[in-house]
């Protein structure tokens, strides 16, 4: 992990391998488990895992409140590295944050992909667009997160202590950011339109947090955007399947 100075706040970021830019955004848990996936782009791209404030190790300044705000810290990002035509990717919350900085400026980003994204809110008043992931069980948050939670789930007893902070550290910046309303900004889908790079959503075909029928909603609101489900994987497909999600990322990226 390397310290990075953007807006007088020190950020955590891995960066890895060496190629064309490739900004990842993970969603708010499990981000250890992300490593087989990145190690796999690494091969082909430079990339960049940045932590937001308030998650990992990032401190969060007081003024340091919205995934607005973090979308303009990933914008920075792009120009504190020079990261020309790059590969934004998402996950989750952090496909929310994606969308969020593409609205923005697409300057420096050349293609989108979007895994299981947040962010949006398409039904009505009364409609559950995402599950609520604080009033369920936990053990059902986990069944609808991953196919087979017991292959996936690390064992926490096992983690050291600096492990387990990081953990409670995301999980409580998810909630500070995403608490209300629920893991959406209700403008959000007025400015899709703005997001003119071509676009990848992916989605697990067994994700029980946002259902696929959501991502398909998500890729036609988009000007330039493809749907693909991922057979056999849940909320985190690039976590389940990490050199296939990995690989359609690439060569999304790498299509001339």
């Amino acid at each position: 992990m390397e310290r990075i100075e953007i807006a007088g706040i020190s950020v955590e970021a891995l960066i890895a391998g060496a190629g064309p830019p490739l900004l990842f955004l993970p969603g708010g848990d499990y981000v250890a488990q992300n490593r087989p996936f990145l190690d796999r782009l690494a091969q082909r791209f430079r990339v960049v895992m940045p932590r937001p404030p308030g998650f990992g190790n990032t401190p969060r300044p007081p003024w340091f409140r919205t995934v607005g705000d973090i979308a303009y810290l990933c914008l920075d990002l792009l120009d504190r590295l020079d990261l020309r035509d790059a590969t934004l990717v998402g996950s989750s919350f952090g496909g929310w944050v994606a969308l969020e900085t593409a609205v923005r400026s697409t300057a420096r980003i050349g293609r989108l992909v979007l895994i299981d994204s947040l962010g949006l809110k398409f039904g009505g008043r009364e409609d559950r667009d995402i599950a609520d992931i604080y009033a369920l069980p936990a053990d059902e948050v986990l069944r609808r997160t991953f196919t087979d939670p017991a292959r996936i789930v690390p064992d926490y007893a096992q983690l050291d202590d600096a492990e387990l902070q990081g953990i409670a550290h995301d999980r409580e910046a998810t909630a500070l950011y995403g608490w209300k309303p629920y893991m959406h900004n209700p403008a959000l889908a007025h400015w899709l339109h703005r997001i003119a790079a071509p676009s990848l959503v992916l989605w697990g075909d067994q994700d029980g947090i946002v259902a696929p029928s959501y991502g398909e909603t998500l890729a036609g609101a988009l000007p330039n955007a493809r749907f693909e489900r991922i057979a056999g994987a849940a909320h985190y497909p690039q976590i389940e399947k990490p050199e296939a999600v990995a690989d359609l990322v690439a060569r999304f990226a790498q299509d001339t």
